[in-house]
């Protein structure tokens, strides 16, 4: 692309990185600036979309790494992608305070073909306040990853590239590594490698470093299917908001939970966790689920059901658990990640 043309696809982009930062959702307008920058992304990153590697995912010993295909997908979902964007420039500009003019180096794991939740906020600093070290395990998307940079003209603020799986890395600068940015999760923490991507990295790293998200909590809860959806369907009427019930926190992922589990254990052997569910919850709810809320930073936060990566993870119906009363729950980190569930 000619110098003209990058100059183009940062000015768009730069004013696409402001709707994602404004305070206020309007939701129209977040739709068009985002349908408009994977318009941008496709076009940067040459994506082959005939290719059958543009659809393969990677399967690892501790979850899948999603291909390029789905990645990019994850542009659609909206409050997702401000929400972690809005709170990796939070944490940027946190970091950026306590260094005092030195730059700030963002470690980005999973950042996909066109590094979605960063790339924008690239138009907001320059390369001497900001760093990029991108780590991505599979090669078609690592491709179209280096082709949307050279395309955009910002190769200045990359510090390096590595293609490899970052549930496995040892990092050769952990120390220089200000920010933790890993967004390789679906609901519910299952089959992707969030947990155990984060507990690879986050020891390697000096203890005042930031993780973004910097907690991910899943919980047993029971909901009322029909008024959630009345709910939804009419949130603006007097209908209450209480479809849903919290029993139980059954895993935590945050620096504080891992730095505790590892001055313990050096393996990934989470405790089971055992949920009482009452009677009245069995004949005032409908189902059992697992909820997953996202504090991304600060007050960038991801509640039930915002996203796709906070739907809630149907258990059972209650109408069918009898005489059951107790789920034992235990996440384990395999090639299929999330809670193993067992009823008593």
């Amino acid at each position: 692309m000619t110098d003209s043309t990058k100059a183009t696809f940062l000015s768009k982009l730069s004013k696409i990185s402001d709707t994602i930062l404004a305070n206020e959702i309007n939701f129209a307008d977040l739709s068009t600036s985002l349908t408009e920058m994977k318009s941008l992304f496709m076009k940067a990153s040459e994506i082959d979309v005939e290719s059958p590697e543009y659809i393969e995912d990677i399967h690892l010993t501790t979850g899948k790494a999603i291909g390029p295909h789905w990645a990019g997908l994850c542009v659609d979902d909206l409050l997702r992608t401000k929400r972690f964007s809005k709170g990796a420039f939070q944490a940027i500009e946190e970091m950026r305070k306590r260094k005092e003019g030195k730059p700030v180096t963002l470690l980005y794991v999973g950042p996909g073909p066109f590094a979605t939740l960063v790339l924008p906020l690239l138009t907001k600093f320059k390369p001497e306040e900001l760093q990029l070290v991108l780590v991505e395990v599979n090669p078609v998307t690592v491709a179209a990853l280096k082709n949307t940079i050279r395309n955009f003209g910002v190769e200045d603020y990359i510090k390096e590239i590595i293609m490899g799986d970052a549930s496995q890395l040892q990092l050769e600068n952990a120390s220089e590594i200000d920010i933790l940015l890993l967004e390789c999760l679906q609901f519910a923490l299952v089959k992707e490698q969030q947990v155990a991507i984060t507990y690879n990295l986050v020891p390697q790293l000096r203890k005042d470093a930031i993780l973004v998200p910097e907690e991910i909590k899943l919980s047993i809860g029971v909901i009322d299917s029909v008024k959630k959806m009345a709910y939804m369907t009419h949130p603006d009427d007097s209908v209450e908001a209480d479809f849903y019930k919290d029993i139980n926190t059954v895993f935590v992922l945050s620096k504080e939970a891992i730095w505790n589990h590892v001055s313990n254990s050096k393996t990934l052997d989470f405790p089971e966790i055992e949920t009482t569910i009452l009677e009245e919850d069995k004949n005032n709810f409908t189902s059992v689920v697992i909820s997953t809320d996202i504090c991304v930073h600060s007050n960038q936060k991801l509640l039930k059901d915002e996203c796709s990566l906070t739907m809630s993870f149907k258990l059972i119906d209650t109408n069918k658990l009898g005489e059951l009363t107790t789920v034992k729950s235990k996440y384990e980190v395999n090639e299929k990640p999330g809670l193993k569930i067992e009823w008593t």
